[in-house]
């Protein structure tokens, strides 16, 4: 993932401090695309589903102080850390950490990185015996199989209760690997699906996706049907200047394959399997591929690489496409645009039952495994979050990215389907994955050849890293 793509992550960061928060892009193995969430080699279990958790706050329980002599608690970020003046929500969480600091005698220090360091600081903490902060912000997949398999995570089932029912229902199925707890996070209010231009649909005298959704009818037809009639070349030139759809084609496909009900990686009879070549992500594949190359309603990627992203984004700020799938984040880049936007789920595809949410830059705050004093750093860092302020919180967040009630009201909607990805830092899964998508929307492979290229040593990578005995 490119520095540019985490700037509304930053603000979120420093906004919410202990969230999970989405960024659109990759870790570079898949040319900034999202990843999926795995489990180690020490585990050959299936991750089991939680049960929901009752909805009802636990009463807000005053921790014990201690006294920690002074001794800060230093979080690793490449946000900044908190500051007043900045919005409400950082104002409160400003005035709780001078109150924490207080209680147990300690001081909040926030260590700035770029972007996609955090890791390798980990890994050289635990190799020079002194870990570069207690608490470190990662991408899901950025953690996930390599810090856990080498010892360098520091399991956190033991350091806070996650069947208490103030953390996010799933934090437990979220922060797993190898049957054990690493992630933490407040909240998991990340979400991935469609930014449409409201008024394009309009002029063009097309029917609104949200109304569609709300009946169940948002599907991959509907969005082809609305696709076709928004491409044209309106100046006459013979080329098409007002696309359908513009994005950087791994992207949706990865939105395509989970809205039928497929999957890229998937675990099957205790182990992890490659399964983008079953029925149903293939059935997504093939109409991904179509978008492109029969009914060309979707802006071709001519550079073949993470260009075509910034490309889609500049595209679709100036007006000139219909849809663009991308992360609710990405509207806090679109606040220039001279036309009004909107945003819905991904449309169903035949085989899903459900809208989507795949997300692959899903953070969590990890704590190294060589940190001093972790319980009472775990204490802190649970009395620090205003729980019964968090959903105010994010609907301020929401708020600020998005421009109705109805984009808010399906961003919350889609906080409750998150489904985090870690399949990119498996071996070189993601760029396997990301040079096969390419091939078949620049008609260069089909994606039935495409993806039969790359599934035996696909899934001998992940044998070998996430299936070893």
């Amino acid at each position: 993932m490119k520095p540019k793509m985490k700037a509304f992550a930053i603000m979120l960061v420093a906004l919410t401090m202990l969230l999970v928060t989405a960024c659109s892009g990759s870790g570079g193995n898949t040319a900034q695309s999202p990843q999926e969430q795995p489990k180690t080699e020490v585990s050959k279990e299936e991750p089991k589903k939680e049960e929901p958790k009752e909805e009802s706050k636990s009463e807000k329980k005053e921790l014990p102080a201690f006294d920690m002599g002074g001794e800060p608690v230093r979080f690793l970020t490449w946000g900044k850390g908190l500051e007043e003046g900045k919005s409400n929500a950082e104002d409160i969480r400003y005035k709780r950490m001078k109150e924490i600091e207080k209680k147990y005698n300690t001081k909040i220090e926030w260590i700035t990185i770029p972007w996609g360091e955090g890791a390798e600081k980990i890994a050289q903490g635990a190799l020079s015996g002194e870990a570069p902060a207690d608490f470190v912000i990662l991408d899901l997949y950025l953690a996930f199989p390599n810090l856990p398999n080498k010892g360098y995570l520091l399991p956190v089932d033991d350091l806070f209760d996650f069947n208490d029912p103030k953390w996010p229902k799933r934090i437990k199925e979220f922060s797993s690997f190898a049957g054990k707890s690493y992630g933490i996070l407040e909240d998991s209010g990340a979400g991935a699906g469609i930014f449409f231009n409201r008024s394009m649909l309009k002029r063009e005298g097309l029917e609104d996706p949200q109304e569609l959704a709300k009946k169940g009818e948002w599907t991959w037809d509907k969005y082809l049907e609305m696709a076709k009639k928004a491409t044209k070349d309106t100046n006459g030139d013979g080329a098409t200047d007002q696309w359908g759809i513009v994005s950087y084609a791994p992207v949706q496909a990865r939105q395509a394959v989970y809205s039928n009900a497929g999957s890229i990686i998937d675990y099957k009879d205790g182990k992890l399997q490659f399964t983008l070549g079953e029925p149903n992500a293939m059935e997504a594949l093939r109409y991904l591929g179509d978008l492109y190359t029969t009914h060309k309603v979707a802006m071709p990627n001519r550079n073949g690489n993470f260009e075509d992203y910034n490309e889609s984004q500049k595209v679709f700020n100036s007006g000139k496409a219909l849809f663009v799938p991308g992360e609710i984040w990405e509207g806090s880049t679109r606040q220039d645009m001279t036309d009004e936007y909107g945003f819905v789920y991904y449309p169903k595809g035949p085989k899903a039952t459900d809208y989507a949410n795949p997300i692959t830059n899903f953070t969590m705050w990890f704590m190294p495994a060589n940190v001093k004093k972790a319980k009472e750093k775990a204490q802190i860092f649970e009395d620090m979050v205003p729980w019964d302020q968090l959903e105010e919180f994010r609907m301020e967040g929401f708020e600020s990215s998005l421009q109705s009630p109805e984009d808010v009201e399906i961003a919350q909607a889609l906080s409750e389907k998150v489904q985090p990805l870690y399949y990119d830092n498996i071996g070189d899964l993601g760029k396997k994955y990301t040079e096969a998508v390419l091939a078949f929307v620049k008609g260069k492979d089909t994606p039935e050849s495409a993806i039969e290229k790359i599934k035996k040593s696909s899934q001998e990578q992940i044998d070998t890293i996430m299936n070893k005995k």
